[in-house]
């Protein structure tokens, strides 16, 4: 439930007029919703006419991902917003292949222990079974429409390649497309606009690696390790993208830092954490 105060400012919008312009609600948002001027329920197009407190609630949602119980890393949590540190081999959100035993699961069984209720995973972002790190969920769908329409989210990762990246920044902005049914996507004209800027962190001169940062600036499948590929400069341990046989056991990439404006308090919230440990060991045997 929400508490909105409403002041003098706000008279004759209609509450819908006044959520979506002054609370950031998408129209989606509001068919989900019933709404409570002081107390008493009313209709979205009411018009408002006085001071007072609305109230909303989120319409009580079902889900079909079966509760399981997994340890997860909860690095951040309020009333709207929820943001784990992944681990490596794990799906985020069952597939056609893959229906539990991912971190969805996880997320409803936690919920359903804390709450005794249905939680529908809102992820924001999604990593690849064998990437680790911050993963971001909303908790309503009021928090999932403002991360997508005002949030001015940023995501940076960490990733360790091979070769000496001889730039200490490069942005590399190339279409990518989807190579015929496989999972495989590649840098092909005519694909989707994907750009992404690489700064790197540090170059291990005698194990010919380098470790780089990335911020993704749209979001497209792959996209990092499809872009370092490109460059030739693939991810360390990326059975798709990179030819070069090493005995890394997964690609070395990690969502390590995101930002965003916070949906309810409008403050900036900046969160990072360090390299997951398999990654960590790499760098400390080539340090």
């Amino acid at each position: 439930m929400k508490r909105f105060k409403i002041e003098k400012e706000h008279y004759g919008y209609k509450i819908s007029e006044y959520l979506k312009e002054i609370q950031n609600y998408s129209g989606r948002g509001l068919r989900q919703i019933e709404v409570f001027l002081d107390g008493k329920k009313v209709r979205v197009t009411k018009q408002i006419k006085k001071q007072g407190i609305l109230k909303v609630i989120e319409k009580e949602k079902e889900t079909n991902i079966k509760p399981i119980e997994m340890p997860l890393d909860i690095v951040f949590e309020d009333e709207d917003i929820l943001i784990l540190n992944k681990q490596p081999f794990l799906v985020t959100h069952p597939t056609k292949k893959k229906v539990d035993m991912t971190l969805a699961n996880g997320i409803v069984y936690y919920f359903k222990e804390k709450d005794g209720k249905d939680f529908v995973p809102r992820f924001y972002n999604r990593l690849d079974m064998d990437t680790s790190g911050l993963i971001i969920i909303a908790k309503n769908s009021f928090a999932q429409a403002f991360l997508q329409n005002f949030g001015d989210v940023k995501k940076y990762y960490m990733a360790l390649v091979h070769g000496i990246l001889k730039d200490d920044e490069i942005t590399i902005e190339e279409p990518i497309a989807r190579v015929g049914d496989s999972l495989r996507r590649e840098v092909l004209e005519g694909g989707q606009y994907a750009k992404t800027h690489v700064k790197t962190i540090k170059r291990y001169e005698k194990s010919n690696v380098t470790l780089i940062e990335c911020e993704l600036f749209t979001g497209r499948t792959h996209q990092i390790r499809v872009h370092l590929s490109h460059l030739g400069h693939p991810i360390l341990g990326d059975k798709l993208y990179n030819d070069i046989q090493d005995d890394v056991k997964r690609q070395m990439l990690h969502s390590y830092k995101v930002s965003f404006i916070h949906p309810r308090t409008k403050q900036l919230c900046e969160l990072e954490i360090g390299m997951y440990k398999d990654m960590k060991e790499i760098v400390d045997d080539k340090s």
